[in-house]
């Protein structure tokens, strides 16, 4: 706590950016995670604000020079208390799980975070290793203001032919991805 009351207003300033910049690009992934550990999609909603909350009173705690990666395996652990004590405060209801099962669930959530993770790195490796015509006619299809039917009047290609076009590339990726996969983790 003293750290906290001895950091100026600046230091504040940046600590909540860089912490909010943070729980921001980790919070579908935490929301994933307690998600798989709670029934209610309420519960979770309601979970999320404390959770966030406790994150950020702990923030101090945190390695200055910890990755993205790292903040939010540490705001699963902090969610993972949140949830034991939430579950607490509602055993008298019927649909509660027993603290093996939250268990359970927890460590399967912390393995398909650190997957889910690992795939995005080789989607982003594989998708790297494509010219930029070949990217830009795939993520023409997810990139507002972009698609591929501009791709084709502006290169002078038929649409269809485009369309064949991004399946073949779709397949490369995956099986980019399905290879990278299979000889261990990408590297980041």
């Amino acid at each position: 706590m003293t750290h906290k009351s001895s950091t100026s207003g600046v230091e504040k300033d940046q600590q909540y950016d860089r912490f909010m910049s943070l729980f921001m690009g980790s919070e579908r992934a935490i929301r994933a995670y307690v998600r798989s550990l709670l029934l209610s999609s309420q519960d979770v909603d309601d979970l999320m604000q404390e959770i966030g909350l406790k994150c950020w009173h702990k923030f101090n705690h945190f390695d200055p020079e910890g990755s993205p990666l790292d903040f939010t395996r540490w705001c699963c652990v902090i969610s993972r208390f949140e949830v034991l004590r939430f579950r607490r405060s509602k055993a008298r209801d019927r649909l509660v799980l027993s603290d093996e099962v939250i268990s359970l669930l927890a460590t399967d959530a912390e393995q398909r975070l650190e997957h889910s993770e690992a795939e995005r790195r080789a989607v982003r490796d594989c998708l790297n290793k494509l010219t930029d015509p070949d990217r830009r006619l795939l993520l023409s299809i997810h990139t507002k203001g972009d698609s591929i039917s501009r791709i084709a009047s502006e290169s002078n290609q038929k649409v269809r032919r485009l369309y064949s076009k991004v399946n073949m590339i779709r397949n490369q990726i995956a099986d980019c991805v399905r290879g990278t996969m299979s000889l261990g983790e990408p590297s980041s």
